[in-house]
């Protein structure tokens, strides 16, 4: 019995490719958190700068 290298490298390839691509996405998730959080920050201070009574 023999080790396939090629297909233990093509796998390894495989995984390494499948955890890059869940890491980016959960980074592009997180970073579309922080711009939703931003822009209704955004809107309650342009509310909050327009109805202020000074």
């Amino acid at each position: 019995m023999s080790i396939n290298y090629t297909l233990v490298a093509v796998i390894m390839l495989f995984v390494i490719l499948i955890s890059i691509q869940f890491t980016l996405n959960k980074i592009f998730m997180i970073l579309k958190e922080i711009k939703d959080i931003l822009l209704n920050k955004k809107i309650k201070d342009d509310y909050n700068e327009g109805t202020r009574k000074y």
